[in-house]
């Protein structure tokens, strides 16, 4: 089950146990569309992950989580994580920082200064307000996210907004593999990634 984000919400203003309850009331009510993205999102998953060969996912925002709703395997015997059902942070994951591209530094602060209070997570992990906000500030310029060995030593993700027809921000699509792996195809991984997130938003446009 997804949700929607909205600047005007409770959620859009606090994170927290009430974020989290808005965001379950949201989930409920949004069933029908969420449908409709998990149907798009599907294949296109399916072709990042057959000519990357990386796992592929698909994450929305819930409360102050990137929250994983769809997930396409790799055949490769090393694979990153990211089952579906799995929150993570939002300053330290591509799919987290992605979600954020809409959000104003205050909302930026509420939503992670839980976290980045936290002991750190990996060794390149921001640590501060002010880093994540400059790396922040630069991936919303580029339009993706890039997170290496952030979350977890050994693993990088790379994410790409994905926009419903108004042009809001829904979802995220991302591949993660080891870092050996995926960070000499950063370029790569995105022109892929920019490709599948185009075919689900068109194909959300449908009837």
């Amino acid at each position: 089950m997804l949700a929607k984000r909205s600047g005007d919400s409770p959620a859009a203003k606090a994170a927290g146990p009430l974020a989290e309850n808005w965001w379950t009331l949201l989930v409920l009510a949004s069933s029908a569309g969420d449908t409709a993205l998990l149907r798009a999102a599907r294949p296109a998953l399916r072709g990042i992950v057959a000519r990357t060969g990386e796992v592929a996912l698909l994450s929305v925002q819930r409360g102050n989580r990137s929250f994983t709703v769809l997930r396409e395997e790799s055949t490769q015997s090393l694979r990153a994580g990211g089952w579906v059902g799995r929150s993570s942070p939002m300053h330290c994951t591509a799919s987290g920082r992605a979600l954020l591209f809409d959000s104003g530094d205050e909302l930026v602060e509420a939503l992670t200064e839980e976290d980045l209070r936290m002991p750190i997570f990996a060794p390149a992990a921001p640590r501060t307000l002010d880093e994540l906000l400059e790396r922040l500030h630069a991936e919303r310029s580029m339009g993706y996210a890039m997170a290496s060995e952030e979350v977890e030593i050994g693993l990088t993700s790379v994410g790409v907004p994905i926009r419903d027809h108004t042009g809001e921000l829904t979802a995220v699509i991302n591949i993660s593999g080891p870092t050996s792996r995926l960070i000499g195809r950063i370029d790569e991984s995105v022109r892929r990634l920019r490709v599948a997130a185009t075919a689900i938003e068109n194909a959300l446009k449908q009837p």
